[in-house]
């Protein structure tokens, strides 16, 4: 089947699928497991193209570590574009003369590790920043595995009779990460589809990679603007689908750079984790590390638009530098 024609499947699926999962959700938003398996929507029906159409297995996204590299930077993304949201936020408090423009409220900010004793402040940060790494390491067993052929190398080593129990040894490195993930790893479910499928689809095209991935993964985010947290809200909904849209270049460069799943995984769980933490969090408003205009500062705000369309536009720059190849 042609590219497109595996490209139109794809989308025509996993939009609706997960905006009806979306609007279940709506329905009582205390559900948050139903969040976590709307962002797998994308893997299922991802590893289902990849079957019907070109008989491909869940490797084929790319499951193998390539480096070190990607994976640092996938971690210090985040950081990078909330030192850039905070500079530009002081600096305009700093101009403009209000001081509750934003404000550091470490007292504001608790957290729980795993059920134990609750901290403030850096201390909590401290405890976060732990969850992250424990989060991080079963990616990384799975990531090591494939790239020492681990599963390979187990088939041929088993009976002819016997071969197939490698299947069962894929699945059961997967174990630590649905312990620690849940049942739906939402992170890894949505670059699974988004960049192990439609990235790839269109690696040898990155500015077309980008095209499709921008508006498509910003539809993908619909559901949220209808939240109580979000709705009645037009302005800063356009401003939060836009961040998400340009947000969506820097990650198809990751896909495109590692060609592995899991330096976009590793930059969708760090974002996901600190973005809220440190600048506010626009999905549930509790209360953050910053306080103050959150829905103006925050990354997935005005000021992340800001850091990710420089991002995006630099990177396009780029691409359009460098020759196509055939598709």
């Amino acid at each position: 089947m042609p590219t497109r024609k595996e490209t139109v499947w794809f989308i025509a699926l996993a939009l609706p699928l997960s905006w009806a999962v979306g609007a279940w959700w709506l329905m009582d938003e205390r559900r948050i497991i139903l969040i976590r398996l709307l962002m797998c929507v994308p893997a299922f029906v991802a590893l289902g193209c990849a079957w019907a159409f070109r008989r491909e297995t869940p490797r084929a996204m790319g499951l193998a570590f390539t480096g070190w590299r990607p994976w640092l930077l996938a971690m210090v993304y985040p950081w990078l574009m909330i030192l850039f949201c905070l500079g530009l936020a002081y600096g305009w408090r700093a101009v403009s003369g209000t001081p509750d423009f934003i404000r550091l409220q470490p007292e504001a900010y608790s957290y729980r590790l795993f059920g134990g004793p609750s901290a403030r402040g850096i201390a909590a940060l401290g405890l976060l920043a732990v969850k992250w790494i424990i989060l991080l390491l079963p990616w990384l067993l799975v990531a090591l595995a494939y790239q020492s052929h681990w599963p390979d190398r187990l088939k041929a080593a088993l009976p002819r009779s016997l071969a197939w129990l490698h299947h069962g040894f894929r699945a059961l490195l997967f174990i630590p990460t649905l312990l620690l993930h849940g049942i739906f790893p939402g992170e890894l479910g949505e670059e699974t589809g988004w960049r192990g499928y439609l990235v790839r689809r269109w690696a040898s095209r990155p500015l077309m990679a980008a095209a499709l991935t921008v508006p498509v993964w910003a539809s993908f985010h619909l559901p949220i603007v209808f939240s109580s947290t979000q709705k009645g809200h037009p302005v800063l909904n356009t401003v939060f689908l836009l961040s998400i849209a340009a947000s969506a270049v820097p990650f198809a460069a990751f896909y495109l750079w590692s060609r592995s799943i899991w330096p976009c995984a590793v930059l969708h769980l760090s974002w996901n984790l600190w973005n809220p933490v440190l600048l506010g969090d626009v999905y549930l408003g509790r209360p953050s590390f910053f306080g103050g205009q959150v829905r103006i500062f925050n990354g997935e705000a005005l000021f992340g638009l800001i850091f990710n369309a420089l991002v995006a536009a630099w990177l396009i720059r780029a691409w359009r530098r460098r020759p196509a190849t055939a598709a």
